[in-house]
């Protein structure tokens, strides 16, 4: 594993080692809570979310696995800002249109998951929910047929940052949004069914496991990597090597563990994150000629 790079910063023992698996634990737990005490799920997932966001923010300043992916200004402010906007809009399309979808389905109780208990919906949801993540991410990067070549033309504009860290998870293409992760979102959840207590675990799982995805900080979360796609195996995913940018799930590695694409490197950084070759590509600041990507021939 020569051809890696070591981990550049020191990080206190409990940042690295056990700052993941709490907060994460901590996040399902406070659902659990809202649940049985009947809180307002919105207000609960809306607090643990923005209150992990700001956390890994400024912990990711202080003590960066690798300071040339940290966030800077320029880059906050050329680049990430607009994508977030731009995502964000996308977003609350997307979701007024799955709400409407939501309460037709929910008028008839339809779906074979809406009566399972919590411990039986909850890892069905994942495994589901990732089954068809896991080969539509796998698609967007492996295939050529026209519409791979589409798919990866869309899903691009994720790959094209240098460097992982928060704020650069929402860089996408809108569409990226739309059809990968919201689209999938809602005809999991509704149309199979899941009730809205699996729906909130399900969307904190989602979510602070996506925040810490894209984590800049040496979190080494062991043997929760064979459960639960963690900082040390979703930024190879985001390596410019190849043989190397595997690790398609987003929410657990179960399915790139029996597929064959699990990559789990402890201890090491890839030696560059982005594309193959970023001159075939606009920059990533560009978010227009980003936006254009899936409307013409692009390099893979």
């Amino acid at each position: 594993m020569s051809d890696h790079e070591p981990l550049q910063r020191v990080v206190p023992f409990f940042f690295s080692r056990l700052f993941y698996p709490l907060v994460f634990f901590s996040s399902v737990g406070v659902g659990l809570v809202a649940i049985a005490h009947g809180w307002n799920y919105g207000i609960v997932s809306g607090a643990l979310i923005g209150g992990t966001a700001i956390s890994l923010i400024a912990l990711e300043t202080i003590y960066p696995a690798k300071r040339a992916w940290r966030m800077t200004f320029i880059s906050f402010f050329k680049r990430d800002l607009k994508y977030m906007v731009a995502g964000i809009s996308a977003s609350a399309a997307i979701s007024y249109l799955g709400a409407l979808a939501a309460l037709e389905v929910a008028s008839f109780r339809a779906g074979f998951a809406s009566e399972l208990p919590l411990y039986l919906s909850l890892p069905l949801a994942i495994l589901i929910f990732d089954f068809i993540q896991y080969w539509t991410h796998r698609w967007m990067h492996e295939t050529t047929w026209p519409l791979g070549g589409l798919l990866w033309r869309i899903h691009a504009g994720h790959h094209l940052p240098d460097a992982v860290y928060v704020l650069m998870h929402p860089v996408a293409h809108p569409l990226n949004d739309i059809i990968v992760r919201q689209g999938l979102n809602i005809g999991l959840i509704w149309l199979i069914g899941f009730n809205t207590d699996t729906v909130l675990i399900f969307t904190i799982i989602t979510v602070v496991g996506g925040l810490f995805s894209h984590f800049n900080l040496d979190v080494r979360a062991g043997v929760l990597n064979y459960f639960f796609v963690s900082t040390e195996l979703h930024r190879f995913h985001h390596s410019a090597d190849l043989d190397e940018s595997k690790n398609f799930g987003i929410i657990t590695p179960f399915w790139d563990i029996v597929f064959g694409t699990f990559v789990y490197r402890p201890g090491r950084l890839p030696q560059r994150i982005g594309v193959v070759d970023p001159a075939q590509y606009p920059p990533s600041n560009h978010y227009w000629a980003v936006f254009m990507l899936p409307f013409r021939r692009a390099a893979r």
